[in-house]
């Protein structure tokens, strides 16, 4: 495989940033929902912040399509490292980052992640040979998740802190509850970490890129043309991202409250959620494109929704914490290998060239439907009584929806699936 040690750093550099910053999205809307009892202003922000991300994502993929990936890795890991160097400054400074530090954190971080996995995938396409792109995919998520679940173990640990923790008999240094500033500290020093990382990457591009001149809105429109002329790829890339809208609601805005109202249980809880969702994740980065290389991408997709349905209808139903934990895993492994199955596909059918452009049509319509859902939540009458469970069933009802489309045109897209 040619360009392993460019693949080591990447991933290198991704683990790294993606620790840290998994724990501060963790303890974000844990201190909106619990620690400051708002989780409305936490749900009207997080609305917000993903309609401004709308416009951006458009742009980001015009970046992405114009300039060298490495260096837009390196732009956004220098931001996320001032972001949460000047917050953190601020917050050991006063005793206290605040709410708008808080919410200044959380939608710098969300402003990152709108082109970093853009930019992730075009760099991934760009130097991976074609006959390895299920590889790539795979390693990605299996990493990414492996990173999560240790971000979800350290997060519980230091939102609940420890106390007369034990292993073999022997008891442990107790370990204190972390304030927001010394975790975004800690973040902000993976950031740096990461730029060192990136600088030291050296690769044979794999892929044929041409320079590009036009205009910003020229730039642009290519990606939605490109998707006029292939409506099988604008219709699938859309419909495969169902699982990943209500993901990102859920996990970003809704298990605080469905921990905290409809779980009745604690923080402690709440992070080990996150951490049975990135042990699903791992697996089905580990085994779910040998899964279903037989029947092609698009059967397995449709797999993973309907199992995804299942488990919202469930999440709405059952108080259990224990059965709460085996969902998580299911998700994690539906989402994630439907990313898996989708991205290679995706791969396959959208040169390199127009591959940030077209990604960001899709993200762009994801943040639409995410924004609407998030809206939709926001409101009152989902943030008391334990009412959060309809928010659980009306994801499951997108799901559902979303799979009527790639039903419907099941042979014509499947004639198009290289998956294998």
């Amino acid at each position: 495989m040619k360009n392993a040690a460019a693949y080591r750093l990447l991933f290198t550099a991704n683990a790294v940033s993606g620790f840290a910053q998994g724990i501060s999205m963790l303890a974000i809307p844990w201190y909106f929902s619990k620690m400051i009892n708002k989780p409305e202003l936490f749900g009207w922000m997080y609305s917000a912040t993903t309609l401004i991300m709308l416009f951006w994502g458009l742009y980001a993929g015009s970046l992405i399509d114009r300039f060298s990936r490495k260096h837009v890795f390196l732009g956004i890991n220098v931001f996320g490292a001032l972001l949460l160097g000047i917050v953190s400054a601020y917050g050991y400074y006063t005793g206290n980052v605040g709410e708008w530090g808080a919410i200044a954190v959380f939608s710098g971080t969300i402003f990152v992640y709108n082109i970093h996995y853009l930019a992730l995938y075009a760099f991934g396409q760009e130097i991976t040979e074609r006959k390895y792109y299920s590889r790539f995919t795979s390693i990605t998520e299996v990493i990414g998740q492996s990173t999560s679940i240790l971000s979800g173990a350290a997060g519980a640990l230091l939102l609940n802190g420890t106390i007369d923790l034990k292993i073999a008999g022997k008891s442990l240094p107790e370990i204190q509850p972390w304030e927001l500033h010394e975790i975004f500290l800690a973040d902000g020093i993976t950031y740096l970490i990461s730029i060192f990382l990136i600088a030291a990457i050296r690769y044979t591009p794999m892929a044929e890129r041409h320079a590009e001149n036009g205009g910003l809105f020229d730039r642009i429109k290519s990606g939605f043309v490109f998707l006029k002329s292939n409506p099988l790829i604008f219709l699938f890339g859309n419909a495969s991202f169902a699982i990943f809208i209500v993901l990102l609601v859920t996990v970003q805005q809704l298990l605080p409250l469905y921990t905290d109202q409809h779980l009745k249980s604690d923080a402690g809880a709440y992070a080990l959620a996150e951490f049975f969702y990135s042990i699903g994740a791992m697996l089905a980065g580990v085994g779910i494109v040998k899964v279903f290389e037989k029947k092609g991408a698009l059967f397995g997709i449709l797999v993973l929704m309907a199992t995804t349905v299942f488990i919202y209808v469930n999440a709405a139903i059952s108080h259990s914490v224990a059965w709460y934990m085996l969902l998580s895993v299911l998700l994690g492994l539906t989402n994630a290998g439907a990313r898996v199955l989708r991205t290679t596909w995706i791969f396959q059918h959208v040169p390199n060239q127009n591959i940030g452009r077209v990604s960001s049509v899709f993200q762009t319509i994801n943040i639409l439907f995410r924004a609407a859902l998030s809206g939709l939540f926001a409101l009152p009458f989902f943030n008391r009584d334990g009412n959060v469970a309809w928010a659980y069933a009306i994801c499951a009802a997108v799901v559902a929806v979303f799979m009527i489309p790639l039903l419907k045109n099941y042979h014509l897209i499947n004639s198009k699936d290289n998956c294998n």
